[in-house]
């Protein structure tokens, strides 16, 4: 199920984090954590284990760097330019991709292109 830009951008960044951990342990049958803070430890470590990845997929991208430059007033332009470029790269991963664009326009392009941790 791809998820509205414009709701994914409106939540707190551990909102959106909780969003990731239920699609994330939705598919570990048995494994439904009920601890937000686990949830939220969940979603961390496998965005963490992406960075290689989206470096490879959105670093570089012009119409990232466009959208970087004129931010407005959300990240709904610069997610929309991330989810284009994980769709033209098939980004496949267990989280739908609009989820994961605005995850990273949240952490920072920037951040993850440099590879600050």
């Amino acid at each position: 199920m791809q998820e509205d830009l414009g709701y994914l951008v409106g939540l707190s960044e551990r909102d959106l984090d909780l969003v990731i951990a239920e699609h994330l342990v939705a598919h570990d049958l048995g494994s439904q954590e009920d601890d937000d803070e686990e949830r939220v430890f969940i979603a961390g470590r496998w965005f963490a284990s992406l960075r290689g990845r989206l470096r490879s997929a959105i670093c570089g991208q012009e119409a990232i760097e466009r959208a970087l430059e004129n931010p407005g007033d959300n990240n709904q332009l610069l997610a929309a330019a991330i989810v284009d470029a994980l769709l033209n790269v098939n980004f496949k991963v267990d989280v739908p991709v609009t989820v994961l664009a605005v995850k990273v326009a949240y952490v920072g392009v920037r951040k993850i292109c440099s590879g600050d941790e």
